[in-house]
């Protein structure tokens, strides 16, 4: 006992030494660099003191609303040492911000103008009420013979010539005041405004980090102190612009930056990342799931899976149960296993629950659905599971306001080949594409893009994912000097054996109006089928089908047709492009074709 004693008596002696110190030293700091991520923002803050030898402690106010309390860290680049690092909250009884300050000074000295302008105002309207009692004296004077009035005629006109002037004057003054009065409270309106905003969320309470720190001697200590704030993130934002006659296009890849997290970014160096911060450490903990047979037999058949799939309290399933497409559940899914996974330990449950969802999926879904899964997953992980950061160049200034930010996260030209794309079975218009390579050093991430073309807006267009060195397909809006016309130009129907053999023909006509040569690559398809009891065949065209590997490879064998095309200049009408192509179907007189799925 004598020796834990000692130890409680050491501890105490310890904390006591911690808790005894000078007076505690104010320093708000400067913030020196930010990380955005998507939905939160580490921000470090520099604070920079004199320290003497011993423990201080060091009080940073000025936290923002924003903050997650538990995420404080702080450390220390010299000898001296951080002991422990605390958040606590006081009330304030007002607003002691500079530019809040500022504003109520300046709708202070506006309601001050108002009241002078307004009792103004009525002292104009007082004299004229006096001015405007000798009109009577004018109009009596009128009335009565002037040899006994007490006005003679002289003078009654140059009382009215007074009167009139007098009226002009205060009819001048009343209408000036008016207006002042009206300027002012638009004034008063509007700083009104800009007071609420600032003050809008602003709870009454002062946020601060108590720091305890430990010197070795007097230095100048130079101490980081971190922390997550909420209200802030980012999103990929692109202006692609064409330049086809040099065959390149200019990537400008931004990003469109939110940031409400109560205080203001002013010159610090701003990072951008996709990754999750957490503040849980510990991992989740997988538990055993236990099954067992139920009534009723789940049938496994090619149409889909289940609607049931997902109730991972899984109950019978009668032979009425529909069947659907379950891509946008099985998305959601792993959306939410993604941000729960983030808490790691935290969210225990919730990750169990979802787990136990994810294995009925793959308990009922047939071959064809799970590898339909499968494909879901990889596509969910590539454009969902990356983790990049870029590091914006220079110093940046981001006041926290409700509306959006744009930066420049980098521009860089890039090779292009690029070709018009003509599909007359879709649309009557033509399309003009580009295929590139990112061949800067960032990975360019999946985002909305606005397309110009010759220096004029284009249109509005998607960016998918590109890492460094790969290719990508972008649009450029449509062309309206290329028209194409697809036509059924014949179809011929027979009997033969106890089948029906149709014969299809068809005529696409290429228009160029402009006067330069043009590379048109123009799909078509034709139906195709794995069925043996229905005959595809004897395709014929007036023109070479592309030698395109990548598309004899897969989408020729599907039906797909694909011409690449030289149109000469000025070619319309008479002079147009023109390509035909025909086949044959065969099949018994008693079905008929009709769609399947694929």
């Amino acid at each position: 006992m004598e020796k834990v004693r000692l130890i409680i008596t050491a501890v105490f002696l310890t904390f006591a030494a911690v808790y005894t110190t000078a007076q505690p030293l104010e320093v708000p700091g400067r913030i020196d660099s930010v990380i955005v991520y998507r939905g939160q923002a580490l921000v470090t803050r520099i604070i920079e003191t004199d320290l003497s030898e011993g423990t201080a402690e060091i009080i940073v106010p000025d936290l923002p609303e924003g903050i997650v309390s538990e995420s404080l860290f702080a450390q220390s680049g010299l000898d001296a040492r951080v002991i422990s690092v605390r958040y606590r909250e006081k009330s304030i009884k007002e607003d002691t911000r500079e530019e809040v300050k500022e504003l109520e000074a300046q709708i202070e000295d506006i309601q001050k103008r108002i009241y002078v302008t307004d009792r103004n105002r009525q002292h104009s309207g007082q004299c004229w009420n006096r001015y405007n009692k000798l009109w009577e004296l004018t109009l009596q004077g009128e009335q009565q013979d002037l040899n006994r009035a007490l006005l003679q005629p002289d003078g009654l006109s140059g009382v009215t010539e007074y009167l009139e002037k007098k009226s002009v004057f205060w009819h001048k003054e009343n209408v000036d005041l008016e207006q002042q009065k009206s300027q002012l409270e638009k004034e008063l309106g509007l700083l009104n405004k800009r007071l609420e905003e600032l003050k809008a969320g602003r709870s009454k309470k002062e946020r601060q980090a108590i720091i305890y720190i430990d010197s070795p001697g007097k230095i100048h200590g130079q101490i980081s102190l971190s922390y997550l704030v909420n209200n802030a993130s980012w999103l990929p934002q692109y202006n692609l612009r064409a330049m086809p006659g040099e065959e390149k296009m200019l990537i400008e890849y931004n990003a469109v930056i939110h940031q409400s997290s109560g205080e203001d970014w002013d010159g610090v160096q701003v990072s951008l990342s996709t990754a999750q911060p957490t503040t849980e450490a510990g991992a989740p903990v997988l538990d055993a799931m236990k099954v067992g047979l139920m009534p009723g037999a789940i049938s496994k058949g090619p149409s889909g899976i289940p609607v049931d799939a997902l109730n991972v309290q899984s109950s019978p399933i009668s032979d009425s149960s529909k069947w659907r497409d379950l891509t946008e559940d099985f998305e959601q899914l792993q959306r939410q296993r993604r941000e729960a996974g983030i808490r790691g330990k935290a969210a225990q449950s919730e990750l169990q629950q979802l787990a136990t969802g994810n294995q009925m999926i793959e308990l009922k879904a047939d071959k064809k659905s799970l590898r339909m899964i499968r494909q879901q997953a990889e596509t969910f992980a590539r454009n969902e599971g990356v983790s990049v950061a870029y590091n914006l160049s220079g110093k940046l200034t981001m006041p926290s306001r409700s509306d959006q930010q744009l930066v420049t996260i980098t521009s860089f030209e890039a090779d292009a080949d690029f070709i018009f794309v003509a599909t007359p079975l879709l649309t009557d218009y033509v399309y003009l594409q580009a295929d590139s390579v990112n061949n800067s050093d960032s990975l360019l991430l999946a985002g909305p893009a606005n397309m110009y073309r010759d220096g004029q807006f284009a249109g509005k267009g998607r960016l998918d994912m590109v890492p460094v060195g790969k290719k990508f397909t972008v649009g450029f809006g449509v062309e309206s000097r290329i028209q194409v016309v697809r036509e059924l130009e014949d179809k011929e129907i027979d009997s033969w054996l106890g089948n029906w053999v149709e014969n299809y023909k068809y005529r696409i006509a290429i228009n160029n109006y402009s006067d330069r040569k043009i590379n048109l690559r123009l799909m078509d398809r034709m139906p195709y089928t794995e069925d043996e009891g229905l005959g595809i065949s004897d395709f014929k065209t007036n023109s070479t089908l592309s030698g395109n590997s990548e598309y004899l490879r897969s989408a020729k064998a599907k039906g797909i047709l694909r011409w690449d095309l030289t149109l000469e200049p000025d070619t319309f009408d008479d002079t147009a492009t023109v390509v035909t192509y025909e086949y044959t179907i065969k099949y018994d007189n008693d079905m008929h074709i009709g769609t399947v799925g694929g």
